[in-house]
Order: structure tokens, then sequence, then C-alpha cells
């Protein structure tokens, strides 16, 4: 059993959104704090985090923001390492089962309380879906979280190591269809391990995730994803991603020959290997 973090609700989320998002980040820290009187908690399904987990949480999340630049301006590349360890840390540390983490009102919490500074240094003047957790996709703590609940092996030695594979508008095509896909960490993982091992340089690559996605949409009224085995689910994938790569070589002017030796160094084999 997890625990039960605070949740903000909209009707007070949105009014301090909307006097912090041009606030200096020095004042941001001020204001941070690891309790609001407008906070709520559910009524069962574990026990409440303390203010000093809270707090604990916090120094955490700004020590790791401090190494990629925080309080001052950072860079994409900095941002992008940041994400990542603070999926790792957000998901190891929180304590918090799926059913509390898909509930946006915990994430505006976390960013417009307990780390207003943070969240609003990764994401200056933000679109309100960055804090307010009405778009989980889009939310600067929550997507985080999910990513690597999406992702962890836990059978790895290195659990979290897939949270390098895609970056942030790469993955949020595969969450942005979690009804289908995005629900089943099997199912991600086994899309990450298949995606990993693609050579698709000269490729655009969202457009080719994009056209693979939509492939394994339309399967999954037909395939239970969850039920196959690795090697049988891998092999699926494949063949998806194949007929993905087959399907934009035809749109190009490349002969017959040109297009099997382009998917064979897609697939670091024979143009016809379709398994795992």
């Amino acid at each position: 059993m997890g625990l039960l973090y605070p949740r903000l609700l909209a009707g007070q989320a949105g009014p301090l959104h909307y006097s912090y998002r041009h606030l200096p980040i020095s004042d941001l820290t001020q204001l941070a704090a690891a309790s609001h009187e407008s906070a709520v908690y559910v009524a069962t399904g574990g026990d409440r985090i303390s203010e000093a987990r809270l707090r604990e949480l916090r120094q955490l999340v700004v020590d790791l923001a401090k190494n990629s630049g925080f309080p001052h301006e950072s860079n994409r590349e900095l941002r992008a390492a940041f994400d990542v360890s603070l999926a790792e840390v957000l998901h190891t540390e929180m304590e918090i089962v799926p059913a509390e983490a898909a509930s946006g009102d915990v994430w505006a919490f976390l960013a417009l309380v307990l780390l207003p500074d943070v969240a609003y240094w990764r994401y200056p003047a933000p679109p309100g879906d960055r804090v307010l957790g009405t778009d989980l996709t889009r939310h600067v703590f929550g997507r985080m979280w999910w990513r690597a609940q999406l992702v962890r092996s836990s059978d790895d030695p290195e659990p979290y190591a897939a949270l390098n594979i895609l970056g942030e508008a790469a993955f949020d095509q595969i969450y942005a269809r979690r009804r289908a896909l995005g629900n089943s960490p099997h199912l991600v993982k086994a899309i990450l391990r298949i995606w990993n091992g693609l050579d698709l340089r000269g490729f655009d690559e969202r457009k080719t995730l994009q056209d693979f996605l939509k492939r394994l949409l339309r399967l999954a009224p037909f395939v239970l994803f969850e039920c196959l085995d690795e090697r049988s689910l891998d092999a699926e994938l494949r063949a998806a991603a194949r007929e993905s790569v087959t399907a934009l070589l035809s749109t190009t002017s490349l002969t017959e020959d040109e297009r099997q030796a382009k998917i064979a160094a897609v697939f670091g084999g024979s143009s016809n290997a379709t398994g795992g």
C-alpha cells in the first residue's frame, strides 16, 4: 500500500498558477511549502505522507535541479538530464501507487505548493497544463513519474536505463495512446526494446514512430499484447516496425534493391528478418 499525497483542487490551483507564472524563482522558493490550507486527501488507500517526508522529497528534487543549473537559466541538454534523473527519483522515493499517481491534483500540489520554484524554472511562464495536472502527459513532474513507471525493469541491473531511449516528444506519442498502448509496461518496454535496436539514420524518427504506433493501434483489438511472452511480442513489434520502414521507403525514389538494402541496415540483418 502506497502513501497518500495532498491534493490541490482546480479551484485553488488555477489562481496560484496565475499569480506564480511571472514571479522570480527566488520569490517562488520563499513560497514553497510542505502543506496548504486548501489541500485535501482521499479518505482511504494508504497512510498520509508526512510533511517531513515531503520536505525530504523537495530537497532531493532541488538538489537534482541544481546539478542542471537551478535556479539560473539552463540549456536543453541539462534540462533533459534533469528530467531523466527526476523520473528515477520520483519513482523510487515517492512510494505512490498508480491509482494515486493518476490524480492530476496530486501533481498540482507538487508543482504549485511543494516545488513551485523548480516547476517554473523547468518551464518558465508555462501553459497551465505543465503545472495544473490537467494533462499528465505534459505535467512537469507527473509525466516523468509515469515515464519511469512504464519503463522500469526490476530484473535489469539498471532498472531505469530505458528512460534514455526516447526523448520527451517521442515518449509522449506512446503515452498519449495510453488507453490502447501506454498503460501496459510490458508493451511499452517491448516498444523501447525494439526501437533501441533500430538503426534509423537517414529516417525521420518522429514520422517513423508515428507510423509504427498507428500500426500497433490497428493491431491492438486483435492481439493481446499483454499475454505474449517477450520473444513473441518482440516478433510482432519488429514486424510492425518493418512495415513502417517499408512504407516510408516506398515514397522515395530508391530502387527496389536500394530499399531492401536500407531495410536490412535498419534491422541490422537480412532484409527479410522479422523476428526478435
